[in-house]
């Protein structure tokens, strides 16, 4: 990390830190000793390239803890979101954690601006020397532009009332769509957020639906349909062979980040079953069972 006068600030930006608590949350279950992480990313945990990514993480909030890095609620929020609008209300929170770039962005108007211009307005924060400033504007505002429109949502959305949640779908606006048409809204990116890339082959067949929270009780059809109900909302698939790989599939993200939550609390999470499609099954002698 880097200082001007009594402000740190992260050498690495947001969503690299990001990309690196999503590492730690799926490699090591959310939590890893500074040196298996060095490790894991070839880096001299002495170095100070590791240095940065590890102050940058503690700076953006996605972890905590010295020798031991666990990753916080918040950053579980950002490298696991549920939702689109998780998603990018976790990027608004950990923007939010550095006091330079806050103050900065309060300061700030959505307009252009440049180079100059943003150096005295460091310098009349920090108290820095002017020089110091200079030499650093550049590398500091790679930082702070990636960041400064959550910030500026951020200020926004305090003079908002409303949620930024969409709209629940009635039944009736539901059942204006033909039936082998999707109908997504609020939740509509829940499986794929969860589960990433094993979600692009598995997505929901024509006919699924997916409301922002749970909705009235009964189907949209006389189909039978694959029901599973989340926090973040409900989903709905007609039922077939792909469909139930699908839903399998969401069930199986949302394990591994409650069980990324239990580590980030020190408590174990029980192993799934052999069975399950997601689990690791160990490998036996090859021929082993056959006749």
């Amino acid at each position: 990390m880097a200082r001007l006068g009594d402000f740190e600030y992260p050498d690495i930006g947001l969503l690299e830190s990001i990309e690196l608590g999503k590492k730690i949350s799926r490699e090591f279950a959310g939590e890893v000793s500074r040196h298996g992480l060095a490790r894991s990313l070839g880096m001299a945990e002495r170095g100070g390239a590791f240095a940065a990514r590890i102050g940058a993480l503690r700076m953006w909030g996605i972890v905590s803890g010295r020798s031991r890095l666990r990753v916080t609620r918040d950053g579980l929020r950002a490298v696991n979101p549920l939702s689109p609008q998780e998603a990018d209300s976790a990027r608004r929170t950990l923007s939010g954690h550095v006091s330079l770039f806050t103050g900065m962005a309060s300061r700030m108007t959505a307009g252009p601006y440049d180079h100059a211009r943003l150096a005295v307005l460091v310098e009349e924060i920090t108290g820095a020397d002017r020089r110091m400033v200079a030499s650093r504007i550049v590398a500091l505002d790679r930082v702070f532009s990636e960041v400064r429109p959550n910030l500026l949502k951020n200020t926004a959305y305090r003079d908002i009332s409303s949620s930024d949640q969409a709209p629940v779908p009635t039944m009736e606006s539901i059942n204006e769509f033909p039936e082998e048409r999707p109908i997504y809204s609020g939740a509509s990116t829940m499986a794929a957020g969860l589960a990433g890339s094993a979600m692009a082959d598995r997505l929901p067949e024509p006919g699924a639906a997916v409301t922002g929270r749970p909705g009235p009780s009964g189907s949209v059809s006389d189909v039978p349909r694959i029901e599973i109900i989340l926090p973040d909302g409900r989903l709905s698939l007609p039922e077939s062979v792909s469909n139930v790989d699908a839903a399998l599939t969401v069930l199986w993200a949302r394990r591994q980040l409650l069980a990324a939550l239990d580590a980030s609390k020190g408590k174990p999470s029980p192993p799934p079953p052999r069975e399950y499609p997601g689990a690791q099954r160990p490998q036996g002698p090859q021929g082993a069972g056959s006749r």
